[in-house]
């Protein structure tokens, strides 16, 4: 049943609760979708509840299709994207090196590479499997050997300079997304870029990306977004070089406002992403034995 016929059955049932055990929503599929119908009304009292059925269905699709797309971290979206990897893999002449995702601290859509390779079919393998759709990037799983070693915490002077380097960086411009969505808007590569140049050397710091939405919508729809938008963003200045160790993301959703108020021009200023860079946190101690 597609959710057109879904809808209709609805609006046409009397008082009994419908269940259509699948239905196709822009390629996601919603399953036990249970429709509970009332007694059939006339005029306003119609239209209404027609309008309230229709706005309920739209967002429980919604919310499937988000689970397939900019959200689309869940376990089974992860194993069939290893799935498709591997295959990229294969097709590209990788027929020793295997991929699997990071899954810690949770499930993100990063691939890991391992196994036997020289440096021109290492470069070609990467290349194929960021180019598998969903991937947000990729690396070999000895490059992390290096990063494994925490580094000294950065001085206060070189934490004041990555900061006033990475300002005027974004000085005037915004990381676009596709509207409602964590994709990173490809006018906005560019500006990944600058900002992966300035943080790259920063080493020794550790680097806060924290998105902000306007008012408009539902404030936990906007805090998902928020926490979505800087993961996007993080994988993304992750995939362009700069170590994953100094990187965190977190949302604010719309309780941060940079402009007070609504309007066009306040919902643009609200709409954005902030670094916050600070030192590291110094390296343990070793414990007594080690």
């Amino acid at each position: 049943m597609d959710f057109a016929a879904a809808i209709s059955a609805g609006v046409k049932s009397n008082a009994r609760p419908q269940r259509a055990d699948s239905i196709d929503c822009q390629g996601a599929t919603l399953a036990a979708f249970t429709v509970y119908d009332a007694p059939p009304l006339s005029g306003d009292d119609a239209v209404n509840g027609t309008i309230k059925f229709i706005i309920g269905g739209i967002a429980t699709s919604l919310m499937a299709m988000a689970a397939h797309s900019w959200l689309g971290t869940g376990a089974r979206f992860i194993d069939a994207l290893q799935s498709d990897a591997q295959t990229a893999l294969g097709n590209a002449g990788g027929a020793g090196p295997m991929v699997a995702f990071e899954s810690e601290p949770s499930l993100r859509r990063i691939a890991i590479l391992s196994g036997p390779a020289d440096a021109a079919t290492r470069e070609r393998l990467l290349a194929a499997v960021r180019a598998v759709p969903g991937v947000a990037g990729a690396r070999w799983a000895d490059d992390a050997v290096a990063a494994a070693t925490p580094e000294a915490p950065a001085t206060a002077e070189a934490v004041i300079a990555c900061q006033t380097q990475v300002d005027q960086a974004i000085a005037g411009k915004t990381i676009q997304f596709g509207t409602g969505s964590a994709a990173i808007a490809p006018e906005s590569g560019a500006l990944i870029d600058a900002i992966a140049a300035v943080l790259g050397p920063c080493e020794g710091t550790s680097i806060a990306v924290t998105g902000h939405t306007d008012a408009s919508g539902n404030p936990a729809a906007n805090q998902t977004l928020s926490e979505a938008r800087a993961n996007a963003v993080l994988t993304a200045l992750s995939a362009k070089g700069v170590p994953a160790a100094r990187l965190s993301a977190t949302g604010a959703g719309s309780s941060q406002p940079k402009v007070q108020g609504r309007g066009a021009a306040a919902d643009a200023a609200n709409r954005r992403i902030e670094f916050t860079v600070a030192a590291a946190a110094p390296a343990p101690a070793p414990t007594e034995g080690n």
